[in-house]
């Protein structure tokens, strides 16, 4: 009985887990300034009603081989149409549907010590993008 409750804990763990780890989908979106690029990856929710797909929006910052990148938007089903840069450092977030779980209007990417090895970009949500 108990090799049984093992087994199917394993069986489990090896179901749930790798569709956790990697995004089935990525879309890079370019900004104005060349060190800076937003990535859109999309995960599989799993099998079944309950597993619905998960969006995740980050910002990325990458100079002089040294890169980071935070978390701007995080949603079940959001289906991202595009990103519009308005300036340099603001941006809209093209969205045709889907649900918002966490969304920062303003992130900071930072690098180094120097003012040069930061960035901060702020986002805006637009449901009915042009």
């Amino acid at each position: 009985m108990r090799k049984l409750k093992l087994a199917t804990m394993l069986l489990l763990l090896s179901i749930v887990v790798p569709g956790c780890s990697r995004p089935a989908k990525v879309n890079t979106f370019k900004s104005p300034t060349p060190d800076v690029f937003f990535t859109v990856e999309t995960y599989d929710g799993g099998p079944g009603p309950l597993g619905s797909d998960v969006t995740k929006v980050y910002a990325h910052f990458e100079r002089h081989r040294k890169s980071t990148r935070m978390l701007v938007l995080e949603g079940d089903s959001l289906t991202v149409s595009k990103i519009i840069w308005n300036t340099p450092n603001e941006d809209t977030i093209c969205l045709d549907g889907g649900t918002t779980d966490m969304f920062h209007n303003q992130v900071t990417l930072i690098l180094g010590d120097s003012q040069e090895d930061s960035e901060t970009i702020r986002n805006h949500l637009d449901e009915h993008c042009p």
